[in-house]
């Protein structure tokens, strides 16, 4: 069972809330360093700078005993209605396929949404978050973009050669059109 944690602020207190939560809380500037925490099973309240499993990943300050924690702003989701539209993971995998399939921005418009942020599933972890898709992916878009500009380079290289040919003629037809529009342009302006 994971450990509850009461936050006091001012004269209010918050909670029961996870680590997690607690974590989000400090990203986010809704709690400070120097609000008081105390979990369920204390009875003493202390400041969140001193709780040292919420800052496991964080960096020693000078005294050795306090914790500066690593923040990052990570938004996390329990309603996938209310995550953004470019982080939805039906949204991104459809831009994924119709884009290497039919229209290449969509793949890249996909991609930017990848890199930059998370894609959240509809799936939920055990604290009833959103989950993430994992980074592999990622090198799988980064593959499937490679792949997808050899393709057109050879369809459009093919074409090239295919209509090569057809595409002088036309091209010779526009010029000798053009010539005759000109020439009457030429005749019906004033002399």
């Amino acid at each position: 069972m994971h450990a509850l944690y009461y936050i006091a602020k001012g004269q209010k207190t918050l909670g029961p809330c996870s680590k997690d939560d607690l974590r989000n809380f400090l990203a986010y500037g809704s709690i400070r360093d120097s609000d008081l925490v105390k979990r369920d099973d204390d009875e003493q309240w202390r400041p969140v700078s001193t709780l040292l499993e919420l800052h496991a990943e964080g960096q020693v300050i000078a005294d050795g005993l306090t914790v500066r924690p690593s923040r990052r702003r990570v938004a996390r989701y329990r309603d996938y209605n209310r995550v953004p539209y470019n982080q939805r993971g039906g949204a991104v995998m459809r831009r994924m396929i119709l884009g290497f399939l039919l229209i290449p921005p969509l793949l890249w418009w996909a991609a930017v949404s990848l890199y930059s942020d998370h894609i959240f599933r509809k799936k939920k972890d055990e604290n009833g978050y959103l989950l993430v898709w994992g980074r592999w992916v990622e090198v799988l878009v980064t593959i499937m973009i490679i792949v997808n500009a050899v393709a057109w380079w050879m369809a459009v290289t093919y074409a090239s050669w295919i209509l090569g040919p057809g595409l002088h003629e036309l091209m010779k037809g526009m010029g000798e059109a053009m010539d005759v529009i000109k020439g009457l342009i030429h005749d019906m302006s004033p002399k």
